[in-house]
């Protein structure tokens, strides 16, 4: 089938999909209960829980925009910003790109539903932790992930942690209230001094970094830099 009749058709494909009820996959539903404006086109989505949701924390779904169906304009990978303790399912995302997507969320409202489906991801707190220190980098919104381990970590009791959040402004102010001792906000100016502050501090740390491709890509050249293997650098790209 040549590519342009592919195009014409796809759209009749999905909704034909839609109306069969998308056999092969569980979609869950959820109503938007809250919006935080954390700054400028960054906001924060609270979900309900479904009772039968089961992620890590660190992982991300796949997320269909409200009102939307599932179709190749609508769906977008979503990390959870909340741990599996918790009894709402937290999003952030930068709505400035105007994408079809996002402009579904700029549009929301409370009551709403977004479809979730497809939990994936490796960017997990692993059997290597055990007892380590973890030392966690943040570049802008790819505090997301980040969020959802140290939510857990804390709720467990461990491990050891710190955060290093590099940004022009900061996501879940409020949350890292009682935590003050452990964060460092940084700017581009300061996050690899107050990295290698955090290294000097720990001892044989893993470290998770999460933003995008340049932050990852730098953070992690300084990160082995400072004598840090590369095999304890665990690392998730995340532009949204």
């Amino acid at each position: 089938m040549p590519e342009w009749l592919k195009r014409l058709l796809r759209p009749a494909y999905f909704r034909v999909n839609h109306w069969r009820g998308n056999p092969g996959r569980e979609i869950y539903t959820l109503a938007i209960r809250e919006v935080i404006h954390e700054y400028d086109d960054v906001h924060t989505f609270i979900l309900d829980r479904p009772v039968n949701l089961d992620f890590q924390a660190g992982q991300y779904c796949h997320v269909i925009a409200p009102g939307a169906i599932l179709d190749n304009h609508h769906v977008q990978h979503i990390s959870f910003a909340s741990a599996p303790h918790e009894d709402q399912i937290m999003i952030s995302m930068d709505l400035a790109s105007g994408s079809r997507f996002k402009r579904r969320f700029q549009n929301a409202a409370i009551n709403d539903t977004v479809g979730l489906f497809s939990v994936k991801g490796a960017f997990t707190l692993d059997a290597q932790v055990q007892g380590r220190p973890v030392l966690f980098i943040a570049g802008g919104i790819g505090i997301a992930p980040i969020r959802s381990l140290i939510s857990h970590a804390a709720a467990q009791g461990t491990p050891e942690w710190s955060l290093v959040y590099a940004g022009r402004d900061y996501l879940y102010k409020d949350f890292w209230s009682p935590f003050t001792d452990q964060v460092s906000l940084a700017n581009r100016q300061t996050v690899f001094t107050s990295i290698e502050a955090s290294l000097q501090r720990g001892r044989d740390p893993l470290v998770y970094v999460c933003g995008g491709g340049d932050f990852i890509r730098d953070i992690g050249a300084f990160l082995v830099a400072q004598g840090i293997p590369v095999e304890s650098i665990h690392t998730e790209n995340f532009t949204d």
